[in-house]
């Protein structure tokens, strides 16, 4: 570097100083969600070595011995492997398929409500499940999913144990992820639907 360059370095590193002291809140506001995600995000990321441990609660996650690769090995070569990542894939394209339609139609037929109280009541009632925890859930669809006194087989008339049936695992875990999910999926269709002009309805139809 040469020696004229140095004085517009500092020059500048100043400037850039005086700036950031200008605008000290605005970091202060920026810190705020650096560290929740520091602490909520990479924080947790700790634990991960478990995987590569013969963990043991006693000695805790970093007195546990190392065991690398160990796992992840037997893991790979266990004979369940290839349909483990086989139902994985299909789970994964089943919920993309049938789970990203549904929260658009939604709202969609929300949008063209005009009752305000009834489009307030449907919007409760979709949303809800989202602030259900995975274990509630879980209880409640084995209540409606019950052989006997379930929501489920009282409609169909049937005595069919749906949790114990294998072919409808994967049926059940993506209904129940849409149940879950779509309701809060359309408030951000909602809001854009909302910022059209309704003049331009009778255009497009």
């Amino acid at each position: 570097m040469t020696s004229a360059a140095k004085p517009a370095m500092k020059v500048y590193r100043k400037s850039l100083g005086r700036r950031m002291a200008d605008c000290w809140q605005l970091y202060v506001l920026l810190l705020i969600p650096v560290v929740i995600t520091i602490i909520y995000k990479y924080g947790p990321m700790y634990g991960i070595q478990i995987a590569f441990c013969n963990y043991n609660p006693g000695l805790g996650i970093s007195g546990s011995p190392w065991a690398g690769w160990k796992w992840f090995e037997r893991f790979f070569r266990a004979p369940t492997f290839d349909r483990m990542l086989w139902n994985t894939v299909l789970l994964s394209l089943y919920s993309l398929l049938w789970g990203f339609p549904v929260p658009i139609i939604l709202s969609l037929v929300l949008n063209q409500l005009r009752f305000a109280k009834l489009k307030r009541t449907v919007q409760t009632v979709i949303y809800a499940p989202h602030f259900i925890s995975t274990m509630v859930i879980c209880g409640m669809l084995r209540i409606f999913l019950s052989p006997s006194g379930g929501l489920i087989n009282l409609i169909a008339g049937t005595q069919i144990d749906f949790l114990t049936e294998s072919a409808a695992f994967r049926t059940i875990y993506v209904a129940s992820g849409i149940w879950q999910e779509a309701g809060w999926g359309t408030i951000i269709y909602l809001a854009t639907l909302s910022s059209v002009d309704p003049a331009l309805y009778d255009v497009i139809f």
